[in-house]
């Protein structure tokens, strides 16, 4: 036992060094792991909106491009067909340097699929073909002042991806299998031509273009097609950047307007019943029926005000009748509200009559309702009584097509209500929306 004594501590030793040495390891890794700053993933996402469209602008490119070998000969005729394309454009220089270098910024198209057809006057032959033509270009911008007019000069190699000939049969041009002796294009050709141009810009998204591209490689006869012939094209090139702009911009409106309202009061405004049809069954001595009518819209007012109470919490509420709105317009709001008991209530103290706006259970008369003319819901409006947009007025705000969604008791000329829960799930969705909105983050812009 005394022998093994000096193995045993020297055992004893080495593991105790070997513990320390890896707790010093663990230490060592867990500083490491605290000095390392995190990753900020925030800067690679795409915001469109963020982006300057003078530094750096993309989008998607529409053209039609006019085939011209009918220019060179006479018995051939061109179509008129259309491109597509992604583009991208840069500038050269940003600033003038002196009086005689102009602005230029570059445009490249890397995928771009154009689409090019011809046909025979005399033989009902038509020849098609499908090109795949990314190009590059230079835009020089002449006026000092604006950027909305361009010079467009550049190059477009193209390859043929498919290439095809039609015949005439029975007023409808159809595939030739094997193709025709006068079409020697062939799948896999090149073809390079030179771009000149003019863009102008026609809206804050979109510019319209227009370009003549000279062929070098056409090789086509007056018995023959082969290569792709000089060609007119008209376009727009609509930017990503400034939609995404566009659209941020309405979001900020949207949500600037709903924080407004949210400091606001809601006035909602009870229907009364028609009186030319009050009118109309008086003269008919139909008293039993105006007096139903009288009760079904007080039991649907009332209906309307309970549940709004229970489920509105988005803004501050009141409420009056369709006969005061025109004071309301005119900012008169002397005895226009009521209570539960359709009792007039003085103005409240806190009301604010410069930030209002209003909301009724009814069918719509405005451009809005051009999608639905039958619409009968919760139509919500500004203090001029125009539509407001999302998130205000929306789909769910519809409740069906006649009261009840009953169409036989309406044909028939019965008043139905709809039912507590119909108003109840309306109004809800109504004011979660509006909060959902509220609480949305833009960034902090």
């Amino acid at each position: 036992m005394t022998q093994n004594l000096p193995r045993f501590i020297l055992l004893f030793i080495l593991l105790m060094f070997l513990q320390n040495k890896a707790i010093a390891q663990s230490d060592t890794l867990k500083i490491k792991l605290k000095k390392s700053p995190k990753v900020d993933n925030s800067n690679k996402k795409l915001l469109l909106h963020k982006m300057d469209p003078d530094n750096f602008n993309f989008g998607l490119g529409m053209d039609l491009n006019f085939n011209l070998i009918g220019t060179n000969f006479g018995n051939r005729v061109g179509n008129l067909l259309p491109r597509m394309s992604l583009y991208l454009t840069r500038p050269i220089n940003k600033y003038y340097i002196n009086s005689f270098v102009s602005l230029w910024d570059y445009a490249i198209e890397p995928v771009a699929i154009s689409y090019m057809s011809s046909r025979e006057k005399n033989n009902d032959f038509q020849y098609g073909a499908y090109y795949f033509d990314p190009s590059f270009a230079f835009h020089l911008i002449p006026d000092r002042s604006s950027s909305d007019f361009k010079i467009i000069l550049g190059v477009r190699p193209s390859y043929l991806m498919y290439s095809y000939s039609e015949t005439l049969d029975n007023g409808i041009y159809r595939i030739v299998q094997g193709g025709l002796e006068s079409n020697r294009n062939k799948a896999g050709s090149f073809d390079f031509a030179a771009t000149i141009g003019l863009s102008l810009k026609f809206s804050q998204i979109g510019s319209f273009e227009v370009k003549y591209n000279h062929s070098f490689t056409d090789k086509s006869t007056s018995n023959y097609v082969m290569g792709r012939p000089s060609f007119l094209e008209f376009g727009i090139k609509l930017s990503a950047v400034q939609i995404g702009k566009a659209i941020y911009n309405l979001d900020i409106e949207t949500q600037k307007q709903v924080l407004k309202y949210n400091k606001g009061t809601l006035l909602v405004m009870f229907p009364t019943p028609n009186l030319n049809e009050i009118n109309a069954l008086k003269n008919q001595n139909r008293l039993d029926e105006i007096k139903q009518i009288y009760i079904v819209q007080n039991l649907n007012n009332k209906m309307i005000m309970e549940k709004m109470l229970r489920e509105y919490k988005f803004s501050k509420m009141l409420f009056f009748s369709d006969t005061s709105i025109n004071q309301i317009l005119s900012k008169n709001f002397n005895n226009v509200f009521i209570n539960e008991n359709y009792e007039a209530i003085p103005k409240p103290a806190d009301f604010d009559s410069l930030n209002f706006f209003i909301a009724s259970f009814c069918y719509d008369v405005s451009a809005y309702s051009d999608r639905n003319k039958l619409a009968y819901g919760l139509h919500v409006y500004d203090s001029k009584m125009q539509i407001l947009s999302k998130p205000f007025n929306t789909m769910k705000n519809d409740m069906g097509l006649v009261s009840g969604n009953n169409i036989f008791a309406d044909l028939m000329g019965k008043k139905v209500l709809f039912t507590p829960t119909e108003y109840e799930s309306v109004i809800r969705k109504f004011n979660d929306r509006l909060f959902k909105n509220k609480m949305q983050d833009f960034d902090g812009e």
